[in-house]
């Protein structure tokens, strides 16, 4: 008969592996925040500047998301640092989990998070429906724009997360790193069961090699298959920008 532990000491025994993965988190959303309010909330702010100064017969139009065109206001900037800086630490989260199912060389897993975040985002950002892309000239600057910011972050946040994560490192060693934690209490909280249990799930396969092995590369298999369908929805939402301007909708408006 096997005598099982007390529960204080069972939860003993994983407070040593929750903490490592927690300040690991916590340390990369650190670096994701702050890339996210600089690429996504200033860069992005740059952005939108640039397409209304190209477009100045189109302001005051309401954008899809609400926002009158080529309108600068205090509020609306604060909302786009905010969302800018939220999805930062999302996006450094994801790598964190996910970098460990990446194969090759550096250069190619590199590449790999890059091109596949890229085209993730952007088959989210990037819709035929609305003035944003429809009514914008040029058409291609408006979609480029639009891409490079999620991948001008990735191609930065990538190195920088991993670098800032490696056992040693300044942000590894320091208390105010924990503060990294705060976007996961709010507004990301729904999201941590999800990144506890792939945790949980990976320490669970460690110990059966072989079940880690099946386990990893249908993971690897569903995000290649979300890529696919990520890319076909991009592909597809561009092709439909394009034919909607052939057919000269909104630009009668």
């Amino acid at each position: 008969m096997t005598v099982r532990p007390p529960v204080t000491q069972r939860r003993a025994g994983w407070l040593p592996a929750v903490l490592p993965a927690a300040r690991r988190l916590a340390v990369a959303s650190c670096v994701g925040a702050v890339l996210g309010l600089l690429v996504g909330g200033v860069g992005g702010r740059l952005f939108m500047g640039l397409l209304a100064d190209l477009n100045r017969e189109d302001h005051g139009v309401i954008t899809s998301d609400g926002f009158p065109m080529g309108e600068v206001t205090l509020s609306g900037t604060l909302n786009l640092f905010l969302i800018g800086t939220v999805l930062g630490v999302l996006g450094a989260g994801i790598h964190v989990g996910l970098r460990g199912l990446t194969l090759g060389p550096p250069w190619f897993r590199w590449l790999s998070t890059v091109v596949g975040g890229t085209v993730m985002v952007g088959a989210t950002m990037v819709h035929e429906d609305g003035p944003d892309f429809t009514l914008l000239e040029p058409t291609w600057a408006a979609i480029g724009l639009s891409l490079a910011v999620p991948c001008l972050f990735l191609m930065v946040m990538a190195p920088l997360v991993d670098g800032a994560t490696r056992e040693g490192s300044w942000l590894m060693c320091s208390p105010a790193a924990w503060v990294g934690l705060a976007p996961w209490v709010f507004p990301l909280f729904f999201l941590v069961p999800v990144f506890a249990l792939g945790w949980w799930l990976t320490r669970r396969a460690a110990a059966h090699p072989d079940a880690r092995r099946v386990g990893a590369w249908a993971a690897r298999g569903a995000l290649v298959a979300v890529f696919i369908g990520g890319a076909i929805e991009l592909g597809t939402e561009i092709a439909a920008i394009y034919e909607t301007i052939g057919r000269g909708r909104y630009l009668l408006d």
